[in-house]
């Protein structure tokens, strides 16, 4: 193994994954524990210190060798400060001061990125980034996250809240999303949002091989609505376009105000694959303006869901580069 290594948690509000990568972003170790969020801050942040001890010792190197560990949390949260502000699904957790309390038990720096920016820093350092200077990641999951690389260095704001790219509006004065605005793209193209517009569309009257499911109380899941829409259901396929094109007025609004070299896809709904892909790619093309070739080129995620874990790991390597630590 390299001699520089690090550590990393990806702290969700079920699993606490813990794991170790050498200074190439390779995965040594790992190993996941449950969270038990419901037993509040104290509690976890005890369970992190365990699952990252699990994680170095699992990896056979000495302590001295780790260079820090890099903790990817839902936010919102203060980067440099290392606080937790609020998160949604970990009661209790209000303006928590997490680097601190971790570092003060690991012994060793630790640093705090958002979730989103976590997974987007591990496509950029070892993944479907790799390789470029500029970068941005949307995540497509239950919402819609993301994360933005400008010039090889993670876009914050002076907030700590840039990146936030679900939450551009694409309809304006459109649905309601969950952060209050009105028209997010959250509330177009995330999986759980295109569930929600299908049913509203079944419940309404239209036409669809998914009324089965439905009417025999079996949930819909994005998944079922992606294979309805390759089977040639016409709702399906139909609401599956939809989020494809809002999708896609979102890339041509980050073509126009960052010039990203590479947009990656990532998330439950990237699995769709070409699926998502062509649809998105064509929509962008005819948005998109032809004063310019400056298109970015759109591609799916390449690290799975080991996307956070390594992106835990990259902050503590990008602070290293940034001499932060």
């Amino acid at each position: 193994m390299a001699d520089a290594c690090y550590a990393g948690i990806d702290l969700g509000g079920t699993n606490i994954k813990s794991g170790t990568t050498d200074r190439d972003g390779n995965i040594v170790s790992r190993c996941s524990i449950p969270t038990e969020a419901d037993r509040g801050p104290d509690h976890v942040i005890d369970r992190i210190v365990i699952a990252a001890e699990m994680a170095i010792q699992e990896s056979g190197q000495p302590r001295s060798a780790f260079v820090g560990l890099g903790i990817g949390s839902p936010g919102p949260l203060l980067h440099r400060e290392g606080v937790i502000i609020k998160t949604s699904n970990m009661p209790g957790w209000v303006n928590v001061q997490l680097t601190a309390r971790v570092g003060e038990k690991m012994g060793m720096p630790t640093v705090l990125e958002n979730d989103g920016n976590a997974a987007a820093l591990g496509e950029f350092w070892v993944g479907a980034g790799k390789g470029v200077r500029d970068m941005v990641m949307f995540t497509l999951g239950t919402g819609v996250g993301g994360g933005i690389v400008s010039n090889g260095r993670l876009l914050r704001g002076t907030f700590d809240n840039a990146g936030e790219l679900g939450h551009m509006l694409v309809q304006p004065g459109g649905r309601r999303c969950g952060c209050g605005q009105l028209g997010c793209l959250e509330a177009y193209a995330s999986a759980s949002r295109t569930v929600e517009r299908a049913i509203e569309a079944i419940e309404a009257g239209e036409p669809s091989s998914l009324k089965a499911r439905l009417d025999a109380g079996e949930p819909v899941e994005c998944e079922h609505i992606e294979r309805a829409a390759v089977e040639g259901d016409p709702l399906a396929a139909r609401i599956w376009d939809e989020s494809a094109y809002y999708l896609a007025v979102a890339c041509v609004n980050v073509q126009h105000f960052l010039n990203a070299e590479r947009v990656v896809l990532a998330g439950g709904m990237a699995a769709a694959g070409d699926l998502l892909l062509t649809p998105l790619r064509n929509h962008f093309n005819k948005l998109t303006w032809n004063l310019a070739k400056d298109q970015p080129d759109i591609r799916l995620a390449a690290l799975g869901n080991d996307a956070g874990l390594i992106g835990a790991t990259a902050a503590v390597w990008l602070a290293q580069q940034e001499g932060e630590l």
